[in-house]
Formats: structure tokens, sequence, C-alpha cells
């Protein structure tokens, strides 16, 4: 019975990980939920021993420090839902310490990709107040995802 339990959770991470596109030296190492207030948390982790790239240059790097850092995601079932983790730093011999790069989401925001997808999806259907109260984000939070679609738009041209 107990064994069952565990490959269920082993399941729902692997499932999780999958849908994020979350893969080696990166998995979810949990997955927790607060009922009362309709929240879940995707706790990320990386690998230890893995030299990880160094998000100017690629080459690998040894790791310096973490920082916490957490990321919107959409909606699971109706949970507003956050991807966390403490975020390595390498130290690369080249550009110094930089925090890496992770495959859910652009530098400097604090959205996954597949989020900031749906908000520019919604952009082309309603406007940034109807989108930041059907999102459940600011204002802000909603131009701040157009402006990085646009700036990453341009220098695609």
């Amino acid at each position: 019975m107990f064994s069952n339990f565990i490959n269920t959770i082993s399941q729902l991470k692997n499932n999780i990980a999958y849908l994020l596109g979350i893969r080696a030296p990166w998995e979810v190492s949990d997955v927790t939920f607060a009922h009362e207030e309709r929240e879940a948390w995707i706790h990320v982790s990386y690998e230890d021993g893995h030299q990880l790239p160094c998000p100017e240059c690629g080459s690998p790097s040894s790791g310096y420090d973490h920082r916490p850092r957490q990321w919107r995601h959409l909606d699971l079932c109706g949970y507003r839902t956050m991807v966390v983790m403490l975020l390595p730093r390498v130290a690369c011999s080249e550009h110094g310490v930089r925090t890496v790069s992770v495959p859910w989401a652009e530098p400097m925001s604090r959205f996954t990709a597949e989020f900031e997808a749906l908000v520019i999806d919604w952009l082309q259907e309603a406007s940034i107040s109807a989108v930041s109260r059907l999102m459940k984000v600011s204002w802000n939070a909603i131009d701040g995802i157009m402006q990085r679609t646009v700036q990453r738009g341009l220098a695609r041209r």
C-alpha cells in the first residue's frame, strides 16, 4: 500500500516535469498544495554533481551559490501555481558570477514561458486590463510580458 503511494507521488512529479519540459539536470523534487488558498507549488532542484553552463558563453562552470526564485505558471486545476527553486549561480572563468538560465522561463522573467504565451494569446483578443483580471496578475506584469515579447520579436528580425 505504501509503495503504491510512493509510486503515485513519483509519477505525479514525473508528469509535472514532462508538462513543464523539465529534464536533467533539473528535476521536480516536490509538489505541495495549500487547499484553502487554492495554491500549488512545484519545487524544482538540480542534480548535484553536474556542472551548469554559463548563460553568456555556455561553457561548463562550477557552482557559486543559490538564490530563491519563483515563477508563476498556468493554473493547475484551478490552483494558482508557482514553480519555485533555489536557482544556482555559476562562476564562469570568462564572465564571472552569473545566474544560470532555466528551460521553463526567459531570463529576468517571473513567469513561465507557457504562462507568457497564454498572456500573449489573450492580448490578441482583449485589453491589458481584461487580461490582467483574467490571469489574476497586475496590469504592469501583463505590460512587462508584452514588452519582453516585442523585444524578442525585434531581436529575431
